[in-house]
């Protein structure tokens, strides 16, 4: 352990394969990805030491992982503490964020006037911007759309299908409610990831896997909108730690034409 948390640590240092697996936590941990990597990091490093830590999965009699109501009688019987990655989502978004707001100003769009917020994320430097519409309160449904990752043919073509909502159409429909949010989460675009959403549909690849870990970015900015409740412009999907980010999802909204 002591080897392959050092500052100068290489692949050498660990033997490969072997009983332990090493895996690298992201910048940000849970505050970025809501995973069990970044939570024992970010434990190890509330508590003052080096952000790195030992995880295991606990089995049940059958063999199968054991979920938080398996964990819970399990805790009491042996005397072990137990919390979540939302408690510690919530801990830490309270006093911290990876996100800064930079700039912002209105801006005359083909569905009218937005409002721009262009955020700064602090543990990878990029840049991020929301398009704000209405007045947004915490006590009202506001429609979100979160677009990432955001290519250059996303804005060009006004009938793009790589997304379940385009951004096009999204844009149109808050236009028409009135208020809701378009969060654009940058992601660098290579020559050859372009290149590929350049050619007619049925010459790409197949769609991307969606991972649902890796909103943390989007939930902070959100939050800083003033967002609260929320019904997201997308197939329904399963959003692990939401309530962390105190953020609650209120429903899905599809395209006109596709079915839940």
């Amino acid at each position: 352990m002591q080897a392959a948390i050092r500052p100068d640590a290489s692949p050498d240092d660990i033997v490969q394969p072997g009983h332990i697996f090493p895996l690298m936590a992201q910048n940000g941990g849970t505050l970025m990805r809501a995973g069990h990597t970044e939570a024992g990091c970010d434990l190890a490093r509330l508590a003052g030491l080096s952000p790195a830590s030992v995880i295991c999965e606990i089995l049940k009699d059958n063999g199968e992982m054991a979920r938080l109501p398996d964990l819970i009688p399990f805790a009491a019987e042996h005397g072990l503490k137990i919390g979540t990655i939302t408690d510690l989502i919530q801990y830490r978004s309270s006093t911290e964020s990876l996100v800064k707001r930079a700039t912002e100003r209105d801006i005359e769009t083909a569905h009218g006037r937005f409002r721009l917020v262009a955020y700064t994320e602090t543990a990878g430097g990029q840049t991020h911007l929301a398009l704000v519409r209405g007045n947004i309160s915490p006590r009202d449904e506001v429609l979100v759309r979160v677009h990432e990752p955001v290519s250059l043919i996303d804005v060009l073509d006004t009938s793009a299908t790589s997304h379940s909502w385009n951004l096009n159409d999204a844009m149109a429909e808050i236009a028409r409610n009135g208020c809701g949010v378009v969060v654009l989460l940058h992601r660098p675009e290579t020559a050859a990831e372009l290149l590929e959403r350049a050619r007619p549909q049925d010459e790409r690849g197949g769609p991307a896997k969606i991972v649902l870990r890796n909103y943390g970015i989007g939930a902070q900015i959100l939050r800083d909108l003033g967002v609260k409740k929320m019904r997201v412009m997308a197939q329904p999907l399963r959003m692990p730690s939401m309530a962390g980010f105190d953020l609650e999802v209120t429903g899905y909204l599809q395209p006109p034409g596709k079915k839940v």
